[in-house]
């Protein structure tokens, strides 16, 4: 596997919202240590960040103030860009499909 396959940016594209804040703000906290770049659109936030990115549905509840599910990140979520891991917690973007 190439390196540049190994450090892309990797990450969910998310409607600019409520949730879509949440999330943004989420990253930061689930990602510390990573490069991150957010990139604002009229309508969507394009959230990047190297190698793996993480999204865990308790830190975003926490930035909403109630509960949020999957669901509801997934029905903001029309694109992504890596290989995502749906876990019970939490959603991950990979770099690689053999990535943890």
């Amino acid at each position: 596997m190439s390196n540049s396959q190994e450090n892309r940016y990797v990450g969910p594209v998310i409607k600019n919202g409520e949730v879509g804040e949440a999330v943004v703000e989420a990253v930061y906290e689930d990602n510390e240590g990573r490069k991150i770049e957010i990139e604002e659109h009229a309508s969507y936030f394009r959230i990047k960040v190297e190698k793996e990115c993480v999204i865990r549905f308790e830190t975003v509840s926490d930035m909403l103030g109630r509960d949020v599910s999957r669901a509801d990140i997934e029905a903001n979520m029309p694109s992504m860009e890596g290989f995502i891991r749906v876990e019970e917690s939490q959603i991950r973007f990979l770099a690689t499909p053999n990535q943890g």
